[in-house]
């Protein structure tokens, strides 16, 4: 039997070794897992692609409105100084002609005592539509207006009388909002007829301009993205497709079923993908050299086992027969000699280690037989009989222990070998008895599940410990890892029992934490292979 020691801490078996998920981990893992590669391109390239395209847009974008504001700026300074000779030019003469009177300026200043008004700046010829003028004389703003497409001009409103007022005098343009939009003004000094002449130029024109910039480089920019996006997914997922398939060919490696007899790898990453011209390339070939070095290690482990196993089946068939001698003729001594009490003692030591040894070959050869996959003759078996022997012959060696039956009144009935199903049984609940202290509770339970039968040993003993559970079927593993032989035991009985379980299409499996150790076998009912344990 195999050595499970009494641990204050052991936790689960096969299955409860593996580690659970804690609350709401899982789910921030699905949540927040990691991106494939060509989603992480494609991001990678529409950022870069992004950036540049609002690097370009906003260069555009300045060097326009710079462009614009100078072209602005020109055609200001030209309004201002159309304006500005329009009052330097002006002759009353030229007024008195066009009012057709024939007045001179000397008789109208003479026979008035006044100087007459100039002339309107928004009349001067040359004026762009949208322009405005004012002439402001000692806080008097005169000829105030807008140049109106229609030819007209429009009044400015108290408050953009009170915005173009207190302009700074030959100073850089400035821009202020007035009823009309928003406006670049620019104030000059007439110096013949001491005011100031306010001239402006609207910014809607260069504003709508920049707005219709600014939607074509958003909509070029945005559809070039989409088409890099749809393009560039295209290309990166035809390029990473060879890794696809090198994902494939390493999904199924491990599919394989690696862990004992011989195993052919045949799998390989196909030849136009493992060249070693390109990255993708050069791992394939990388992979295939790792499977053909795998490959001939499995080859060379099969040989070992093969050779090992042939040997131990060999050895142990030929320690039958001297094992076999040495009983007989101990016995044979104990019968026609006449030994002293330690002599009688000797020979029953040795008599007493024949025997162990003896179960020792016995189990190398089940174990041999099994590996070559050698199965014994099966036939009906009623396991609800088979279960309840089992308990009252082992009760019946370890009355310390309190034994508990729980089986169905109704027979069950499986198709299996009686003798080998009995060697299952008897080692585990033995190993239950030795590995507990008295008192120790032991349940064996029998159920039907759905196409199979349940065979349950639990006890209330201390546990196994942790790090022993993934290997407590493995032959001669012993849980404090020495070889001696406190308890009578080998290291092989519960690897019998996964040997013989197994060779039946059943499984065997362990959950041990303190307080409950729990060995479950399940048999197929009728044909069906169990799964999980």
């Amino acid at each position: 039997m195999d050595n499970r020691g009494k641990p204050d801490t052991a936790q689960g078996g096969t299955e409860a070794a593996v580690p659970r998920e804690l609350p709401g981990r899982g789910r921030g893992r699905r949540l927040f897992r990691p991106w494939q590669l060509r989603t992480k391109l494609v991001i990678i390239v529409l950022a870069l692609l992004a950036a540049i395209c609002a690097a370009v847009g906003l260069s555009a974008h300045a060097a326009m409105e710079s462009f614009l504001s100078g072209q602005l700026n020109e055609q200001l300074e030209q309004a201002s100084t159309r304006a500005l000779r329009s009052q330097e030019d002006f002759r009353p003469e030229d007024e008195d002609d066009r009012n057709g009177d024939g007045r001179d300026s000397e008789s109208d200043q003479n026979g008035s005592g006044q100087t007459p008004e100039p002339a309107d700046p928004l009349t001067t010829p040359g004026q762009v539509v949208g322009v405005l003028n004012a002439r402001i004389s000692e806080s008097d703003v005169r000829n105030a207006g807008v140049f109106m497409p229609d030819g007209e001009h429009q009044d400015l409103t108290a408050a953009d009388t009170e915005a173009i007022t207190g302009l700074e005098l030959n100073a850089a343009p400035v821009e202020r909002q007035l009823s009309f939009g928003e406006y670049r003004l620019v104030a000059r000094w007439s110096e013949r007829r001491e005011a100031t002449i306010v001239t402006g130029l609207p910014l809607l024109a260069k504003e709508q301009t920049l707005d219709s910039l600014t939607r074509t480089m958003t909509g070029v920019s945005v559809a070039g993205l989409v088409a890099a996006a749809l393009i560039g997914t295209l290309i990166i997922r035809r390029t990473l497709r060879p890794l696809g398939q090198l994902s494939g060919v390493a999904t199924s490696v491990s599919r394989l079923p690696l862990g004992r007899g011989h195993v052919a790898i045949g799998e390989r990453v196909p030849a136009k993908i493992a060249a070693p011209t390109t990255e993708v390339g050069r791992v394939g070939h990388a992979f295939n050299l790792m499977l053909d070095n795998v490959a001939g290690a499995f080859d060379a482990r099969h040989r070992s086992e093969t050779k090992l196993r042939q040997f131990v089946a060999d050895a142990s068939h030929e320690l039958r027969t001297p094992l076999t001698a040495i009983r007989g003729y101990s016995e044979m001594i104990r019968l026609t000699e006449q030994l002293s009490p330690q002599g009688r003692s000797s020979i029953g030591k040795v008599e007493s280690e024949a025997k162990r040894m003896t179960a020792l070959v016995e189990d190398l050869l089940l174990l041999a037989r099994m590996d070559e996959g050698q199965r014994a003759e099966q036939s009906e078996v009623d396991l609800t009989a088979l279960v309840a022997e089992s308990v009252n012959d082992v009760r019946a060696i370890a009355p310390s222990h309190r034994w508990v039956l729980d089986v169905p009144d109704d027979p069950v009935t499986i198709r299996a070998n009686p003798g080998q199903l009995r060697q299952v049984l008897v080692n585990l609940l033995t190993n239950a008895h030795r590995h507990t202290g008295q008192g120790t509770t032991v349940v064996t339970s029998l159920a039907r599940g759905d196409g199979y039968v349940r065979v349950s040993v639990a006890d209330d003993g201390a546990g196994i410990p942790e790090h022993f559970v993934g290997q407590i079927f493995s032959r001669f593993a012993r849980a404090d890892a020495s070889r001696s032989d406190r308890n009578g035991t080998h290291g092989l009985g519960l690897s019998i029992v996964k040997a013989i379980v197994t060779s039946h299409d059943g499984t065997v499996g362990v959950d041990s934490r303190p307080g409950h150790t729990e060995f479950v076998v399940r048999l197929p009912s009728a044909g069906t292979v169990p799964t999980g344990n």
